[in-house]
C-alpha cells in the first residue's frame, strides 16, 4: 500500500527563507511514505521516492536511513541503523543520497535495497529526508540566520517470500455489554509469535442464546511487529436486551506466498439492562 505523506511547514519556511517576499500556501511531499514488498533472499530491488517541493524555495535534500521498531508500551522508536530487531536500513543505498529540488517542483532518489541470501521473516526501516534551503549564505560577522531542516520519515516494511513464520493468536478477550450511557466495548489481548509482522484485521457477530444473530461489527486493520503482544479494541453501538450472549470473533490476516490465516474466537458475555456485564470464564 503506497501512501502520500504531506507535511505542512508554511511557518518553519517562512524563517528559513531570507527573502522579504511573503510566503503562501507551502508544503513538502514524500511519495510513497509507506512501502510494503515481499522479497526473495539474495536479491535487490529499486525503490523509487518522489519528493515534491510546493515552497519558493530551492531546497537540499540529504537522505539516510534509521532502525524502527517499539518498546514495552508498544510506542514506536527509531534508533541508529544496524541496532535495532529486524533491521533493514544496513540493505538500503540511496543514489543519489543527495539532491537539489526547485521551487515548485519535485525530484526522485531510488532506495537500491540488497536482501542477504539468509535472510528470513520481517524487516524494517524508516527512510528519512532532511530538507533546507539549498541557497543559505554565510552570514556576514555579527548578525545571525535561521537555518530550519525539515525532516519528512517513510516506512519500508519487507518480509522474505520463504522462510517465514506466521503464528498471530488471540491470548484472552473481554467484552462489556453496552448500557444506556455506553457502547459494547470489545477488547482482544493479541500476539504476534511469528517472525514478520501481520495486518490484522476482522469482523464479529453478536449471537443470542437461542443461536440468532443480535448484531454484527467490523474490526479495523492493525499491524502487529513481530513478538509484539497488544490490545485490540473495538466497539459497537448497538442495543441488546438482557441475557446471555456470544461474541463470535473471525480475525484474518495476509501471509507471503499462502493462502490468508483466519482465526475464530469466542467470547460469552451478559447483557444486564443499565450495567456493564462481565464476561464469563
Amino acid at each position: 500500500m503506497h501512501k502520500i505523506l504531506y507535511v505542512v511547514v508554511a511557518t518553519a519556511l517562512a524563517l528559513l527563507i531570507s527573502q522579504t517576499h511573503s510566503v503562501q500556501a507551502q508544503s513538502l511531499g514524500l511519495t510513497p511514505a509507506t512501502m510494503e514488498a515481499t522479497v526473495k533472499r539474495g536479491g535487490s530491488y529499486i525503490n523509487a521516492f518522489t519528493l515534491s517541493n510546493g515552497t519558493n524555495t530551492r531546497l537540499r535534500v540529504r537522505c539516510s536511513v534509521s532502525d524502527y521498531w517499539y518498546d514495552e508500551q508498544n510506542q514506536r522508536i527509531i534508533g541508529r541503523a544496524g541496532t535495532l530487531p529486524h533491521s533493514a536500513s544496513l540493505w538500503v543505498q540511496f543514489t543519489p543520497s543527495e539532491i537539489i529540488i526547485e521551487p515548485r517542483s519535485s525530484g526522485t532518489v531510488s532506495a537500491v535495497i540488497t536482501v542477504p541470501p539468509g535472510a528470513s521473516g520481517g524487516y524494517y526501516t524508516v527512510p528519512i529526508f532532511e530538507t533546507e534551503s539549498a541557497d543559505l549564505s554565510s552570514p556576514a560577522p555579527g548578525t545571525a540566520q535561521a537555518n530550519i531542516t525539515v525532516r519528512l520519515e517513510g516506512l519500508l516494511l519487507l518480509t522474505t517470500e520463504t522462510a517465514t513464520e506466521y503464528n498471530v493468536e488471540v491470548m484472552t478477550g473481554q467484552i462489556s455489554a453496552p448500557t444506556y450511557a455506553s457502547p459494547l466495548e470489545m477488547s482482544l489481548d493479541v500476539r504476534n509469535r511469528g517472525t514478520s509482522h501481520a495486518r490484522v484485521h476482522g469482523i464479529f457477530a453478536l449471537l443470542d442464546a437461542s443461536g440468532k444473530l443480535a448484531g454484527r461489527g467490523k474490526i479495523d486493520e492493525q499491524r502487529y511487529m513481530p513478538g509484539q503482544r497488544k490490545l485490540y479494541k473495538t466497539t459497537w453501538a448497538g442495543e441488546l436486551t438482557p441475557g446471555n450472549y456470544t461474541a463470535l470473533i473471525t480475525l484474518s490476516y495476509d501471509r507471503a506466498g499462502m493462502a490468508p490465516a483466519t482465526m475464530v474466537h469466542e467470547i460469552p458475555f451478559v447483557a444486564v439492562a443499565s450495567t456493564t456485564a462481565q464476561a464469563l470464564p
